[in-house]
């Protein structure tokens, strides 16, 4: 370890060439951590207008000497990457935004490109070519963003230009260089993961799985023997996958966090008790506890095989996402929005499902989303209705034991779906006056399945394509986006007419059947808005006449030859009819 570990920022980029290793998360700093880094130095120079000798600590870096180039020292860093780059961040910006920085060469060739040692600092290789010509300037050619880190890297740099005056630059860019840090520069990973796993970098706070991931490399280094750093090399192979994962999901809609797949990850696979699912490290800590007495490699092995494991539940996170046009059961839970209680069954049941088509994962989700629609959507039951039986049916499913395999897993599923007065409750909503109120979410899911299935030739139809999942989630534009439209409108005079549902009540149209299951129909907002509130003929012709819905134009044939308009009877006929559509495709 090198013996003066207070230095200050200039002496560190003076002295060393940095790089990101691939295996640390990329970079993450969003405004709150701007907005504190700018205001620190804010504050600092203020208190140094009474206090010219106080000194300014920014944090603890933590690095590992690999390799010298040109005798010239160059580190990786361990930790405290997310202030380092954001402060090279800052003052690349600055050289760019204020010509009139003092030592202005100097800073250029310590911080940004030495004329004979190149780049002084290096991210993570996939955003290596952004932050060299973007940030930095080194090359003129202009980079796209093609990442979430990417954007952030941008984004700091805009933040920056956006929110530091002209005449802050020069004092804020003097207050960095100055400004001391606690740099550790260790010669073997071993002792660097060490110290990890004592230190917080100041910043965000560590994720879970950070913590965890620390705390398992650590625990390789005290059980290990021999060849640690090799080992220590693999985890961190492992987790650059985990973590170059995690950025790629989130570019997809409604994803579950990286904090959120570790929990659901251990309440698949690892025995738990109450919630200990959600504590993950403490519950790994517990199973390494357990088997202490089995000896040090017995240890590392149990640590390399769950992140062995922990590696493909990310990734197969990942992989389901990426094929949500072809795993449609899957959208369909996405659509409905209440993946959070199935998530440790789907992982688990993915995992187990070695053909090549998916069969069995694809039932599970089928039967997940008739309990999802039907519990939730329909019997509006709480949101944690099911929960701990869905977690517990995660733990037991084993899918090689014949007890606790799939068949049996079907059934669970099978018999959730009636438990809790589902049926009668689901009934007694579809046939609500308040069903538009009640259940907005289902109605639309429910209509866009009806859409689709008039579109594959159901009712006689001839076949058109299928409205696509995205039509819902990720609209192009919010003028596509589908909605629910009333066929009869809202705010029309006509719906303060006095009707019957049935025999022995009478009420305004608009308290009776506005809201009916029956009156709605899918639509586009842009399609939606230009109908504005017609009167009810003028409003379901509008509506049949050459839709690019199905279910717009099949209208007509509910409306009573007689009357020729659209009244109780044509939105009763239409009720039936959607009704024996929900009870044939989620029986």
């Amino acid at each position: 370890m090198n013996d003066k570990i207070l230095k200050t920022i200039d002496e560190l980029f003076t002295e060393y060439q940095f790089t990101i290793p691939n295996y640390q998360r990329s970079y993450a700093w969003e405004e709150a951590q701007l907005d504190l880094f700018v205001e620190d130095l804010r504050h600092q120079l203020k208190t140094q207008t009474t206090d010219v000798k106080k000194p300014y600590f920014i944090g603890t870096l933590l690095l590992h000497s690999k390799y010298n180039q040109y005798s010239y020292p160059a580190v990786d860093v361990v930790d405290g990457q997310q202030r380092l780059t954001t402060t090279l961040i800052f003052i690349a910006t600055a050289l760019k935004e204020h010509a009139e920085i003092e030592d202005y060469e100097f800073i250029q060739s310590n911080y940004i490109c030495h004329p004979e040692r190149g780049q002084k600092f290096k991210t993570i290789e996939k955003d290596r070519n952004l932050f060299r010509s973007t940030i930095l300037s080194i090359d003129s050619v202009d980079e796209v963003p093609d990442s979430q880190s990417s954007q952030k890297l941008i984004f700091a740099r805009d933040y920056f230009r956006q929110h530091v005056k002209l005449d802050e630059w020069q004092p804020m860019i003097t207050q960095l260089r100055e400004a001391q840090v606690l740099a550790y520069v260790i010669d073997d990973l071993s002792t660097a993961t060490q110290i990890f796993e004592f230190q917080n970098d100041r910043g965000k706070k560590l994720t879970n799985l950070e913590a965890v991931k620390s705390f398992l490399m650590h625990n390789v280094h005290l059980n290990s023997k021999s060849a640690s750093e090799e080992k220590l090399d693999s985890i961190h192979s492992h987790f650059e996958s985990i973590f170059r994962d995690i950025e790629e999901l989130s570019t997809y809609p409604r994803t579950p966090g990286e904090d959120s797949i570790l929990s659901y990850h251990c309440a698949a696979f690892l025995p738990w008790t109450d919630n200990e699912y959600l504590q993950p490290k403490k519950l790994i800590k517990n199973q390494i506890n357990a088997i202490e007495d089995k000896g040090p490699e017995a240890i590392i092995n149990w640590i390399n095989s769950f992140i062995s494991n922990l590696k493909k539940s990310y990734k197969n996170v990942l992989t389901i996402y990426k094929g949500m046009d072809e795993l449609i059961e899957f959208t369909h839970l996405v659509i409905l929005n209440r993946l959070a209680p199935f998530w440790p069954l789907l992982i688990k049941t993915y995992h187990a499902d070695n053909s090549n088509n998916k069969v069995k994962f694809r039932k599970a989700c089928h039967l997940m989303e008739i309990f999802s629609l039907k519990a939730y959507g329909l019997a509006n039951l709480r949101s944690n209705a099911g929960n701990s039986h869905l977690l517990w049916i995660a733990k037991k499913f084993d899918s090689s034991d014949q007890n606790w395999g799939y068949e049996w897993l079907f059934e669970e599923l099978s018999n959730m779906s009636s438990w809790w007065d589902i049926p009668k409750r689901m009934k007694a909503n579809i046939q609500s006056p308040n069903f538009y109120n009640n259940s907005k979410q289902s109605a639309l899911y429910i209509l866009w399945r009806y859409e689709n299935y008039l579109r594959s030739g159901g009712n006689n139809q001839n076949q058109w394509s299928k409205l696509s999942w995205r039509d819902i989630v990720i609209p192009k534009n919010n003028a596509e986006k589908l909605s629910l439209e009333h066929i009869a409108a809202q705010n029309n005079e006509l719906s303060k007419h006095i009707v019957s549902w049935d025999v022995d009540d009478e009420a305004e149209f608009k308290d009776i059947a506005l809201h009916r299951l029956g009156n709605l129909v899918l639509d586009s907002i842009s399609s939606n808005s230009s109908k504005k509130d017609h009167d009810f003929n003028t409003k379901w012709q509008k509506l049949s006449e050459s839709s690019t819905y199905l279910s717009q134009g099949e209208l007509k044939r509910f409306i009573s030859p007689e009357t020729k308009i659209w009244d109780i009877a044509a939105i009763k006929n239409r009720q039936i009819t959607l009704t024996q559509f929900i009870e044939k495709e989620w029986n």
